[in-house]
């Protein structure tokens, strides 16, 4: 029994990595579990036995590469934190910096930003995106309202647009990242983009 759970576990690993090469080279629209179990070398079946359809392996991949970081934003929304802002901007410069190394995570972060097609009938794919992404607004809002009672948000911001800012710079920036085939410094043209976004954020 112990073995045919360690050849699951395998096959799972072995269809998220095919998942992840043929998303990122088809988008995920231009995608299906076909092409996907022909990658991997194994049957549809194979697939089915781990994930429902196309969105639930696209969701795997997105909940396999939980950063460190998203556990202390998670640990700082429960018990609090005595600096949210700067939890904040040491996070995402801690992505970019993992992001800029690891190929995997790159092609992941196309996939998510990049992958899906953004119609008025979202796929069940699209929407697990914006479900993703509405999440992780949720966290960012939540630490800087933290700031916001602590008296240390600049008076020109309000803890929604503030959120909504550091969500979409990241979010543009990894896009044109991308989307340029990694044409700039990502770490070096974030982390001035952060640190800037950030200080305009404190009060002084």
């Amino acid at each position: 029994m112990r073995r045919t759970k360690e050849d699951a576990a395998k096959t799972r690993e072995e269809v998220l990595a095919a998942a992840a090469d043929i998303f990122y080279e088809n988008g995920v629209s231009g995608s299906s579990l076909e092409k996907i179990a022909q990658r991997a070398g194994v049957t549809r079946g194979a697939i089915y036995w781990h994930f429902k359809d196309k969105a639930e392996v696209l969701t795997a991949l997105h909940s396999e590469i939980r950063l460190p970081q998203e556990t202390i934003v998670d640990y700082a929304i429960e018990h609090g934190h005595d600096d949210p802002l700067g939890l904040i901007e040491q996070g995402t410069i801690q992505v970019l910096q993992n992001l800029a190394k690891d190929e995997h995570l790159q092609q992941v972060f196309a996939i998510m930003i990049l992958g899906c097609e953004f119609t008025k009938h979202r796929s069940d794919a699209a929407q697990r995106i914006v479900t993703a992404n509405q999440q992780m607004f949720g966290k960012l809002q939540r630490l800087i309202e933290m700031s916001d009672q602590q008296n240390t948000l600049a008076p020109l911001w309000t803890p929604d647009a503030a959120a909504r800012a550091i969500q979409c710079s990241m979010n543009g920036l990894l896009a044109e990242w991308l989307r340029s085939s990694k044409s700039f410094p990502l770490v070096d043209i974030g982390e001035r983009l952060i640190r800037s976004l950030v200080g305009s954020m404190r009060l002084r």
